[in-house]
């Protein structure tokens, strides 16, 4: 077992997958001994949400967001090395995201160990630095687990709260139990964030991830509660154009949450510039173009005059996916106020197994924006209102940070086959270990890893 240093570092250096996560390179600017004021906390936040951003390698969420479209299938890959993998389910032990991940673990890891309260400072500072930590390790380890949990066998990543000590090792944890640390991460950051606390995140935002995250993990009781806090706040609005929350640099009113572009990022990758080199309409250079035979193509075509193809560039027989991402120089929009809507309208549907006014009148708002010739002038039964859901949901935040590749697996959908698999839909049974990506092999080799305990 390779010796553990655990990383303190202001400035995070990406390094190569086949290094061990638990390889991490001497402190720079801040050791240990340095760590006992709030500033040096802060410090580490701020070099944690770099890392997640983009900081000195490849942007950790547009990462994952990128691999989904692909497993999903919504869209066809070109030009690219990486990705096919993806699309054909056959995933290569290569992702850097798993290292990456873990990396960022350990900086808040570093923070939740300490004591905060003997450290000079107000009782908001010390919140605002708790209430981040919160917020980012739920937001990472719900990363890990969507991509990482194996739907056979219950287990899924190492679940790590504390930094490890050395030659220590770690082994896979079950999906409940990472399921309820995220739950309990989320909710103490919207503890922390209360009473006007923000720090890089705050309470709105805590609130609406907490509102995603129970969604998918179908509690849909709390998924109501959160969105259906978010929303009535009115500190946040549903622009009139479907394109405006995506207009660089993202400051729409409508966004609750982005990792946010710095000017200054000019010789590091900023948080969409993979997300927009994959999406460019450019034959030669673009990655990836919409799949004519998946299931976001044909619900796009099926509704010509929906307003969401203004993000489409289309071009004799590609289609492109560009207009979120028309600009490297952005936020990375994680969460925005139109998914609040969509996820209190099912949440509240799933939790009453009936469809009432207000459920309606949230798939409208959408609709309203979108296509108004499409607005319910009726309340549906509920397998109707779900289906309506699902499809909007896909329309709406297509190529969003994974969601349709998400919400395919919580409803346990098909998936279109590729022309090897002989086409039609590929059950759920089918795909769904296979699109539980691979722990790098230098992990399983020091590590010993596995989801088959």
């Amino acid at each position: 077992m390779k010796k553990i240093i655990i990383a303190l570092s202001l400035v995070l250096t990406f390094f190569s997958c086949q290094e061990s996560f638990l390889d991490i390179p001497p402190a720079t600017g801040l050791t240990n001994d340095k760590l006992v004021d709030l500033s040096a906390m802060r410090g580490l936040i701020n070099g944690a949400y770099s890392l997640t951003r983009g900081g000195q390698g490849v942007p950790y969420c547009g990462e994952s967001s990128l691999y989904a479209t692909a497993m999903v299938r919504d869209v066809v890959v070109r030009n690219n090395t990486n990705f096919p993998q993806f699309f054909d389910h056959l995933v290569a032990n290569d992702l850097g995201m798993f290292v990456r991940a873990y990396r960022i673990l350990n900086g808040l890891n570093t923070i939740a160990e300490k004591d905060l309260s003997v450290m000079e400072g107000t009782d908001a500072q010390r919140q605002a630095v708790l209430g981040d930590m919160h917020f980012l390790r739920a937001l990472i380890y719900f990363d890990l687990n969507n991509y990482f949990e194996l739907p056979s066998t219950g287990y899924s990543v190492p679940l790590l709260l504390k930094p490890l000590g050395v030659d220590e090792k770690v082994s896979c944890s079950k999906i409940v139990d990472v399921r309820d640390a995220i739950e309990k991460d989320i909710e103490q950051a919207r503890l922390n964030f209360k009473n006007n606390v923000s720090g890089v995140s705050n309470y709105q935002a805590a609130t609406a991830l907490a509102a995603r995250i129970y969604f998918f993990h179908r509690k849909y009781d709390k998924a109501y509660a959160m969105a259906d806090e978010v929303i009535k706040t009115g500190n946040f609005i549903l622009e009139a154009d479907v394109m405006k929350p995506f207009t660089p640099p993202g400051s729409s009113r409508e966004n609750i949450f982005s990792f946010k572009f710095n000017a200054g990022d000019n010789a590091n990758p900023r948080p969409t510039s993979n997300l927009r080199n994959a999406y460019q309409p450019n034959e030669a250079t673009g990655s990836l173009s919409l799949n004519p035979d998946g299931v976001l193509s044909k619900l796009m075509k099926a509704d010509p005059k929906d307003a969401r193809w203004g993000f489409y560039t289309e071009k004799p027989g590609i289609t492109y996916i560009n207009g979120k991402y028309s600009s490297d120089q952005m936020d990375m929009i994680y969460i925005r106020l139109a998914e609040m809507y969509l996820t209190r309208a099912e949440s509240n549907i799933m939790n009453n197994n009936t469809v009432g006014q207000q459920d309606v009148d949230d798939i409208n708002k959408l609709r309203s924006r979108a296509n108004p010739a499409t607005v319910l002038t009726f309340i549906p039964v509920k397998n109707a209102a779900l289906d309506t859901l699902y499809n909007d949901r896909t329309k709406e935040l297509a190529i969003e940070l994974g969601d349709h590749y998400l919400n395919t697996r919580r409803l346990q959908k098909g998936i279109v086959k590729t022309a090897k698999e002989g086409g039609g839909i590929k059950p759920y049974s089918q795909y769904a270990d296979l699109l539980a990506f691979p722990f790098p092999l230098n992990e399983i080799n020091i590590h010993k890893l596995t989801r088959k305990p």
